[in-house]
């Protein structure tokens, strides 16, 4: 029926759960205090440094991605995207509703190449978004996803709300819903 030992015995013998542990350990036992855990110290985020110019990742997300020209020229202009300086890396920043950066996801440009990170001190409930006037806001898992469904979906994009969760947890849609009430409905 599946389970664990102590399952077993507290269905085998009929035993509540302290009966189960004190029959598995012969009855000697250790009570444990409950010491909340301490929460991890938040690292600051770590942004790269801008590269003069961003020929790698323009040639990267327009011709390797498919990524419309028109709708990259946006994020890059809403200094949403740049590339990094020492790796020339393609960095997707997400902003909190301050205006400060809060999220950092970067993604390879050399062909091949599988890296995607997302940099040390990011906070995900931020990650890569847009932030439009419709009830309506669109998840994908990475930025790239985002860019290409927005590219075949021109029209009118920019009144649409997106989120790339950078990962398949819920933390940035939550928080979208909680910092932008508009909107309603989620695809």
């Amino acid at each position: 029926e599946g389970g664990n030992t102590i399952d077993f015995v507290r269905k085998f013998f009929n035993k509540s759960f302290v009966e189960a542990m004190e029959y598995l350990l012969n009855g000697s036992y250790t009570t444990f205090i409950n010491i909340p855990k301490r929460q991890p110290e938040k690292l600051p985020l770590e942004v790269p440094s801008y590269n003069s110019n961003m020929k790698r990742v323009y040639a990267y997300l327009i011709k390797n991605r498919g990524i419309d020209k028109e709708v990259l020229n946006e994020f890059v202009k809403a200094k949403m995207i740049f590339e990094s300086e020492n790796y020339h890396n393609v960095v997707f920043v997400g902003y909190d509703s301050d205006g400060k950066p809060q999220h950092i996801h970067q993604r390879g440009t050399v062909q091949g190449s599988s890296y995607k990170q997302n940099a040390v001190g990011s906070d995900n409930k931020f990650s890569f978004h847009w932030i439009g006037e419709s009830n309506e806001l669109y998840l994908f898992e990475a930025p790239i996803d985002m860019l290409a469904y927005i590219s075949m979906h021109k029209n009118g994009w920019e009144n649409h709300s997106y989120v790339a969760l950078c990962s398949t947890a819920d933390r940035a849609a939550l928080q979208m819903l909680k910092d932008n009430p508009h909107l309603k409905t989620v695809y």
